[in-house]
């Protein structure tokens, strides 16, 4: 009985699995940019035309969403929190972004792009105020 019971589990376990992975796909990237924690990498789960994403570098971390118009679209939008920019001397980003995806959204290779929104200071005399920042990312998809 706990025979069958065990391999019905991991019939059941591994049926799950399978279909969740054949459902999208996990895309590593590397790169410069509040997407990439200013210098670092970005783990990404993508489906069709839309994907979410982590990234983490030596200055921060980021998660955020792209939405293209089609998974073979160069075009991509999203929005974007990061924790912390030392490029940008910012805690709390919150970004719309725009990347150009040179082969494509569902492609490999490189992407270029950037994002407009708001951040707060970190330190100095002006510590907790507000303030309009403009990002730009450079990576490349494997």
């Amino acid at each position: 009985m706990k025979i069958k019971l065990a391999l019905a589990t991991f019939v059941f376990a591994t049926t799950m699995a399978t279909s969740f992975a054949q459902a999208g796909e996990f895309v590593p990237a590397a790169g410069f940019g509040s997407q990439y924690g200013d210098l670092g990498g970005k783990f990404m789960y993508r489906e069709d035309n839309m994907a979410i994403y982590v990234g983490a570098g030596v200055g921060g971390a980021a998660v955020g969403f792209h939405i293209a118009p089609s998974a073979n679209s160069q075009h991509v939008f999203g929005a974007q929190y990061a924790s912390a920019s030392d490029v940008f001397d910012s805690e709390d980003l919150i970004l719309a972004t725009y990347d150009y995806h040179f082969s494509g959204f569902s492609g490999r290779g490189w992407t270029l792009g950037g994002g407009l929104g708001t951040a707060d200071y970190d330190g100095g005399r002006r510590n907790g105020d507000s303030k309009t920042v403009a990002v730009f990312n450079a990576g490349y998809k494997f």
